[in-house]
């Protein structure tokens, strides 16, 4: 599955027109992506593992960002992942010495927005309304309706909730 997937990455889904974010949701969910109605996503954006990869509606996957699913990368509704962010669900660990694969789900939640070129590790929960500033490293979780920035990632404020 996983030769099939880099085939047809590397060319019907990277070479397809920047407008065809239709023809894009329907190559991820012949590879097993669950992608709601309404997504943005970028020809440039890479996507390791589809069928890691749930995707809620009207949710942006910008150009050039990395979704680096060996877990599963859940996100939620209206969240924006911006250009050249990574989204990283695996490590290893380090105190074993043959340094073993450890997987971990990452979820990002409703109205979150990681900003570019942030970095979102294993097992992080990024909170509804939350957002990662750019260039900023969250290794931990990240409250709901809060502003996090630098490497590492750390709170700079609180965003007030949506109105509409």
């Amino acid at each position: 599955m996983r030769v099939a997937w880099v085939a047809v990455d590397m060319t019907l889904f990277r070479y397809s027109f920047h407008t065809w974010n239709g023809w894009r949701t329907k190559v991820l969910r012949t590879f097993g992506a669950e992608i709601a109605p309404g997504c943005t996503i970028r020809r440039t954006a890479r996507i390791y593992y589809p069928w890691n990869l749930k995707l809620g509606v009207i949710s942006c996957l910008g150009d050039r960002c990395e979704i680096y699913n060996l877990g599963m990368v859940t996100i939620g509704d209206r969240v924006s992942i911006s250009q050249e962010a990574y989204v990283c669900a695996g490590t290893h660990d380090y105190m074993d010495r043959s340094m073993p694969l450890v997987t971990k789900p990452i979820t990002i939640k409703d109205d979150a927005w990681v900003c570019a070129r942030a970095f979102v590790g294993p097992g992080v929960t990024v909170g509804t309304g939350a957002i990662v500033g750019a260039a900023s490293v969250a290794m931990r979780d990240v409250a709901d309706w809060t502003i996090v920035a630098g490497n590492p990632a750390v709170f700079v404020k609180n965003r007030p909730p949506l109105s509409n």
